[in-house]
């Protein structure tokens, strides 16, 4: 048996609370009134890990740097373990977010976009069967800051009602997208922040996560911080350098001017020359022009001055950890939920297509001492893992199970990451990693539906259904249109090797016979070999 995957039997009186906990999370809301934190059902203080998780909204790996964010850099980086090959296996907020609560690819939790029928929280699969609620189970008090699955509010009769499993919901509600002027469900109750400088979103989510840190490390049950951020996401600004009829990042009023003559690299792939390699939906891209290149710049300056306040969140949850005497139990875990296009390919803004710039995000995990098994500190991973490996790897550190408390365990595509940070045990060689999308109405991303291989090494895309450029409808691609790059030569994907985006331009031999056969493997894939059972006769995911 893996170390760490039994709940530990001196839990059993959490299962109790877990059923009133849940009866409020799917039914109704709880009142304002901060909860009663839960204590382990023995003396003593409980041996496992508190873990803290912070979401970044929308950060590009390209803007996860030292001089962006020195704080996370020197309390983080620089003490923990950093993941250059970490990806979303599904660029956008929602679906990657529900990667996050579920270790599963979209196929399995069923979220596969931010709205319509393929997306949003409506579409999650199982929704009372999810991180937090597992968490919960094991006996942990579990905190919510922040956005959640885009859509949260809109299903049910009561937009703040507390989502299963979190004991502490402070959760935005109706403008998820602002930074002034929005609700925040607080424990069931709405409460409404303005346009003061103190109710920017970051600092009143930074005082509630010190608020909390300081709550609930007074008692001897650990806890899990889930501490979702706004920026750098773009919203609507009515004034100040970030204001315009373009959407933009907002940052602190003390950072409005931080950055202010900063520009996105310009990449090979920035303004693209030559798409005559791109399949036809991507091909047909104009260039982008000096009126496009400013929004760009003005974009980037915008999402890097946002990210301070991040960074200085960090910083302050870090320090009340480290007051509450909690460092040396504490595992920090620093991501982003997907990333962005600053005009790589000749796409100006947005996200979900398989390309790195969306795909690639910053993984860093702080692991104290203490949860290593005596191993040293490994600072740096190099191995292909994504966002399905998070679920797996807390419930490793928590010693809990992916199951609620009626039964009926949800089956993890993602695989531990304790392997990894610890420098023992296995982790597959040559692991693959799926991206996938669909949508029924067509968004500006011209795909309609894809999946795509990721290894180290190479991608390898197949889009089913494109926009119709004539009817501006989603209509199957029959062949389906394809992409694929070799990443160590061609890291900034210029040259398709399946030029033009035909199946029948891609370069001949077994090389592409393996990826055409894993990608649709991949497709239907459940669970992990050796450690699930098979689920309805499906292949493993690895």
């Amino acid at each position: 048996m893996r170390r760490g995957m039994q709940l530990a039997p001196a839990l059993a009186l959490a299962l109790i609370v877990v059923g009133v906990s849940l009866a409020l999370g799917a039914c109704s809301s709880s009142t304002a009134t901060a909860p009663e934190p839960k204590t382990t059902a023995v003396g003593g203080r409980d041996g496992r890990p508190n873990i803290v998780v912070i979401q970044a909204d929308d950060q590009t790996a390209a803007q996860f740097t030292r001089r962006v964010m020195p704080n996370t850099y020197k309390l983080l980086v620089d003490h923990g373990t950093t993941f250059s090959d970490y990806i979303a296996t599904t660029a956008l907020c929602c679906p990657s977010r529900a990667s996050l609560i579920t270790g599963q690819y979209a196929h399995n939790h069923g979220v596969f976009a931010n709205g319509g029928e393929e997306g949003g929280y409506q579409a999650l699969r199982d929704k009372g069967n999810v991180l937090p609620v597992w968490l919960e189970r094991a006996g942990y008090n579990t905190i919510h800051l922040g956005k959640f699955l885009n859509g949260y509010w809109k299903v049910g009769d009561d937009p703040a009602v507390v989502g299963p499993g979190w004991d502490d919901w402070q959760t935005l509600i109706n403008k998820e997208d602002a930074y002034y002027d929005y609700d925040l469900s607080n424990n069931g109750q709405v409460v409404h922040y303005g346009d003061k400088a103190s109710d920017y979103v970051t600092r009143v989510l930074q005082r509630k996560a010190v608020a909390a840190i300081r709550d609930y490390s007074k008692v001897n049950a650990p806890f899990y911080l889930q501490f979702d951020e706004r920026a750098p996401h773009v919203e609507h600004n009515k004034s100040g350098p970030c204001s315009g009829h373009t959407r933009y990042p907002l940052p602190a009023p003390q950072d409005q001017d931080r950055f202010r003559h900063a520009r996105p690299p310009r990449v090979p792939s920035f303004n693209e020359r030559d798409m005559s390699d791109k399949p036809a939906f991507l091909r047909r891209s104009p260039r982008l022009n000096g009126a496009d290149k400013r929004v760009i710049d003005k974009h980037w300056r915008c999402s890097l001055a946002s990210l301070v306040s991040v960074d200085r969140s960090v910083a302050r949850v870090y320090d009340a950890v480290k007051k509450a005497g909690e460092l040396d139990r504490t595992v920090f875990i620093y991501i982003s939920d997907n990333g962005q296009f600053f005009g790589e390919h000749r796409v100006a803004t947005g996200k979900v297509l398989p390309y790195e710039e969306a795909l690639r995000q910053p993984l860093v995990v702080r692991l104290p001492k203490r949860y290593r098994d005596g191993a040293p500190r490994v600072r740096d991973v190099d191995a292909a893992v994504g966002n399905i490996d998070l679920a797996p790897t807390i419930l490793d550190l928590a010693q809990g199970r992916s199951c609620p408390p009626a039964g009926g365990c949800r089956t993890m595509d993602g695989q531990s990451l304790m392997p990894l940070l610890t420098d023992q045990g296995k982790w597959p060689k040559h692991r693959s990693l799926l991206s996938e999308y669909r949508v029924f109405v067509p968004h500006r991303y011209g795909t309609c539906k894809f999946a795509a291989i990721r290894t180290p090494t190479t991608l390898y895309a197949e889009h089913y259904s494109v926009t119709d450029l004539k009817t501006d409808k989603c209509a199957k691609a029959r062949p389906p249109e394809v992409e694929r790059y070799d990443l160590q030569r061609d890291p900034f994907e210029l040259r398709n090797l399946c030029h033009g985006g035909k199946l029948s331009n891609c370069p001949p031999g077994r090389s592409q016979q393996r990826l055409e056969a894993n990608l649709q493997r991949l497709r239907k894939c459940a669970g992990v070999r050796g450690r699930d059972e098979r689920v309805d006769g499906r292949p493993f995911c690895g």
